[in-house]
């Protein structure tokens, strides 16, 4: 059974955006498929210092829709 889930790298270790139903020290497979960067991708969309893009793209407050 496979299962594609997202994630995130933080401080050297990948943490799941949401519960995973797996037995301690089970071994599983990752494959890793990096996405675009949120700030390179709306650079042209979005009207403001690069800097202001980035920590607004990348801090935790404004992804816990994504969070369970």
């Amino acid at each position: 059974m496979g299962k594609a889930i997202t994630a995130i790298y933080e401080k050297g270790l990948i943490k799941p955006l949401e519960k995973l139903d797996l037995k301690e020290y089970q071994k599983i497979k990752v494959t890793i498929e990096v996405f675009p960067s949120v700030v390179k991708k709306t650079k042209s969309i979005i009207k403001a210092k690069p800097d202001v893009v980035k920590e607004v793209a990348e801090n935790d407050e404004y992804l816990t829709n994504l969070k369970s």
